[in-house]
Formats: structure tokens, C-alpha cells, sequence
């Protein structure tokens, strides 16, 4: 049976691309929709506010572990655990390719045999500094560049980095939606390869039929509770996308993107949720979180959900118009309310590109 994925866009930026990073962003919105998630690689020239001295952060380990949900099944439930087992921590996985993972997990028996997730969080901390000068890249600087800057400081303040922490080979982040189906990018910043695969929002509901027929207690499919073996996907024509994520690369996911992930060996990376325009236009916000059934006690997810009044039309209008302009003339629109009170300001590259298909490349 032919397969039904390819390997995301990839895009090439430079130093004036990355100082305005969410308006290059905006630029290839279209294809970041259709594909679920771009990669994002840097030239030279790009420069990022990293520490000199990594300070190894407190994570909190998640006490999970993968089961095989039937025998012919290619659906893997993530159950919670009393405690991690040391002895399968420190097993070793060697994988060298996805056919290896996949291979490896397909031999474990129905319900009998587990295999440890092996990752950590740490909510609200960053390899990066916050810096001031836009030469340097700053990560936290993401959603106060996108239209979550309409909200205010208190909404603002919510969204932080979240490290992301694999302790080893074949260390698996199972599928999961950013919190309120928001935009995600992902930095990678150093260890073993990380094998993602995405499904677009166009075909987050196909897809949920086709897990309905499987007459399985799944539940919810943002938040971590189910890995999918690929076979699944070809076997029922449902369009997904791969990504080989090396270090000092991104990864960009659109609003409602569903995503998977394993890792070729220990690894440290790094995400923040930011929104454009068509979070609020395609409804995405208004899928509340409050539907779910789940018990969420990771502290990566918002607390409370986003508060839609805070963003009125006229303001969101503005947002897209200061950006459209800016992107056109290459210069920076600061918009201002009623009251004159200023409410944002979008810089853009000057040398950006318009195309959205320049400097695709297909590769891994």
C-alpha cells in the first residue's frame, strides 16, 4: 500500500528573516495549514540568544508508559504509572531509523509488555536569554509578536517556554495538540534526532472517525494519550507529514495540528505557543479545552483558557491590516486604539520574500 505522508516543507532564513520571525511565519501560513507544520533551518548569519552556561533546570519526569491496546492493533495507550521503572529506563533502544522504532515497539505483546516514555518537562524555563536587541533571537518574544499582544500583559504573561527533556534513545512524545489548539514552534537544541509526524487539522476529524471504528476507549486526542503507528494512517488514507528535526533547527505546527514524535538518542529542546489571525478566524479558540474529559495536571498547559472578549474584530482587523502593509512596504505600523494608547508594533524584514514557495526544499 502506498504511502500517504511526505516530508514537510523546509525553509532556509537569514539574520533580517529571523529578527521578524512571526511575519515570515504569517508569510507561509498557507502552506504551514496544508502541510500541518514547516522546518525552519538557519543560515551563518543568524544570531541566538542562547546561555553561555546551560543551567541544567529541575524537570518534573512523567510517569507513563506506552501499551500495545491489542495484539493486530496499531494504537499504543499511554498509561500512568505509580512509579518509573529504573531497570526500563536504562535499557537501551538502539534505533537507527524509524523502520527500528516502529519495529521495536510492534514486538511488544498485548497488555503485557510496556516500554517507558522516557521524557521530561520544565514549564517556564529557557536556554535562551531575554534579550532586547532584536539581532539576537529570543524565543520569549514570540507571543508578544503575535496577536496574543492584543490581550494585555496578564494574558501575555502566561506564555512561557517549556523545556523538553529526552533521557534517551526511542524516547517517545505521544500525540498532542498545543493547549487550546494555539500555534507551536519548536527549537532543538542539541542531542539525537527527533522523528516527528503530523497530521493536518483538515484531517483531524477523518482521522478521529477511523479511531471511533476501532471500537477502543481512546478518549481525547490533544493531550498525550495515544501513539500511532504510521501503518494506521496509509492503511486508512489519512494525509500525515514527516519531519527529521536535527539540532539548531525548528519546527513550526499550525493551529490544530495533531503530532507525534520519538527521539534517536537523549536530547534538549523547547517550544512556546503564540497565535496568528487564524486562530480566531478559523475557530480555532473556541475549541475549549473545558469539553475535554481529561485530568491535565502538566503545569506546559494554560491555566485557565483564553478570555475570546479580549480580542475584539476591529482589533484583530487592525493586526492583519499593520501586517499585510508591513510586509508589502517593509516597514514597521505601530496601530493605536481609540483612546491613543499604542496597542502593538510589527518590524519586518526588508528583503523577505512574498512568494510563499521560494526556497521550499522537500529534503530531511
Amino acid at each position: 500500500m502506498s504511502s500517504t505522508s511526505m516530508y514537510v516543507p523546509t525553509f532556509e532564513i537569514n539574520q533580517n528573516q529571523m529578527e521578524n520571525l512571526i511575519h515570515f511565519i504569517y508569510e507561509k501560513e498557507q502552506i504551514l495549514k496544508e502541510y500541518g507544520a514547516i522546518k525552519i533551518t538557519l543560515n551563518q548569519n543568524c544570531k541566538l540568544a542562547l546561555k553561555k552556561r546551560k543551567k541544567i533546570p529541575s524537570s518534573c519526569e512523567i510517569n507513563k508508559q506506552i501499551v500495545k491496546m491489542t495484539e493486530n492493533n496499531l494504537i499504543y495507550s499511554v498509561k500512568t504509572v505509580d512509579q518509573i521503572n529504573e531497570h526500563d529506563i536504562k535499557q537501551n533502544y538502539l534505533i537507527k531509523n524509524e523502520n527500528d522504532f516502529w519495529s521495536s515497539l510492534s514486538s511488544l505483546k498485548s497488555n503485557n509488555e510496556q516500554r517507558q516514555l522516557n521524557i521530561s518537562f520544565s514549564p517556564n524555563n529557557s536556554f535562551f536569554l531575554q534579550k532586547t536587541s532584536r539581532q539576537y533571537f529570543d524565543i520569549h518574544r514570540l507571543p508578544r509578536e503575535s496577536i496574543l499582544k492584543i490581550a494585555g500583559k496578564d494574558v501575555l504573561n502566561k506564555f512561557v517556554p517549556c523545556i523538553k527533556r529526552a533521557h534517551g534513545s526511542s524516547s517517545i512524545f505521544p500525540l498532542t495538540s498545543a493547549d487550546q489548539h494555539l500555534f507551536s514552534i519548536d527549537y532543538h537544541h542539541e542531542g539525537g534526532n527527533h522523528h516527528w509526524y503530523v497530521i493536518p487539522n483538515s484531517q483531524r476529524d477523518f482521522f478521529k472517525k477511523i479511531l471511533d471504528k476501532q471500537n477502543l476507549s481512546i478518549g481525547c486526542l490533544d493531550h498525550g494519550q495515544i501513539l500511532v503507528d504510521p501503518l494506521l494512517l496509509d492503511k486508512n488514507q489519512i494525509r500525515y507529514h514527516k519531519i527529521i528535526q536535527h539540532s539548531n533547527e525548528f519546527v513550526v505546527l499550525s493551529s490544530g495540528t495533531l503530532a507525534q514524535s520519538f527521539t534517536e538518542d537523549s536530547s534538549w529542546s523547547e517550544f512556546i505557543n503564540f497565535a496568528l489571525p487564524s486562530w480566531i478566524q478559523d475557530s480555532h479558540a473556541y475549541n475549549s479545552r473545558s469539553l475535554c474529559q481529561c485530568q491535565i495536571s502538566d503545569q506546559s498547559y494554560l491555566s485557565k483558557l483564553i478570555d475570546l472578549n479580549l480580542y475584539p474584530s476591529v482589533l484583530v482587523q487592525k493586526y492583519i491590516n499593520s501586517s499585510e502593509n508591513s510586509i508589502n512596504s517593509g516597514t514597521s505600523i505601530l496601530l493605536r486604539d481609540e483612546t491613543d494608547v499604542d496597542i502593538f508594533t510589527m518590524p519586518t524584514a526588508n528583503n523577505s520574500s512574498t512568494n510563499s514557495i521560494n526556497g521550499i526544499s522537500f529534503l530531511k
